[in-house]
């Protein structure tokens, strides 16, 4: 029996872009990967555990995510692939990066993420997980106005999934944003169009 189990006080717990950015600058290299990967796709850590060099579309600056989650609730039974856009930025780093690291288990990776929020001091640091970082991604991309039809397009979900379960995105003042255009680069245009 587990005797420090945490039960978390916030589901829909993200990061602030100056959580992030402050979080990114404590990080060592590889931990950046990981951080980047996450917060610049919007992926579940097992759909880019498993992205490969040959899922790198060089053309077009998309990744094929070949291993999805399984919506049983949805009647399938093998994952269903699907090609997400990303930055430029973001694409030429993953690009030239892929072979040089890994994208950390689950476990390890929430372990990542709690160590570097308690250094820098966040609140209910605890909380956080990979699936944060898919959190963190959709209300940012909310709050720099992408519909919510192509958003859960782009995270594998369905729109009433991501209605009930991310935040509000009036919450962020305009230095916020500029963070996250910053983080995100062109990625919020490319999802407009």
């Amino acid at each position: 029996m587990r005797t420090n189990y945490h039960s978390k006080k916030d589901k829909k717990k993200f990061l602030y872009p100056n959580e992030f950015q402050k979080i990114l600058d404590v990080a060592n290299e590889k931990q950046k990967y990981n951080l980047l990967c996450l917060i610049n796709t919007g992926a579940r850590i097992n759909e880019m555990r498993n992205v490969i060099a040959q899922d790198l579309d060089n053309v077009r600056n998309n990744i094929l995510l070949r291993v999805t989650k399984v919506r049983s609730k949805l009647g399938e039974k093998i994952p269903d692939p699907r090609t997400i856009a990303v930055s430029t930025k973001f694409f030429n780093y993953l690009k030239k990066n892929i072979n040089n690291y890994k994208i950390y288990s689950t476990n390890n990776y929430k372990l990542m993420l709690k160590e570097l929020s308690n250094k820098i001091g966040i609140k209910d640091y605890e909380d956080f997980s990979s699936h944060n970082m898919r959190k963190t991604f959709g209300t940012w991309m909310l709050a720099l106005g992408i519909d919510g039809f192509k958003l859960a397009q782009h995270l594998g979900h369905d729109p009433e999934t991501l209605r009930r379960s991310y935040a509000s995105p009036d919450i962020f003042n305009a230095n916020d944003k500029d963070i996250m255009r910053e983080i995100l680069n062109d990625l919020p245009a490319r999802l407009r169009n």
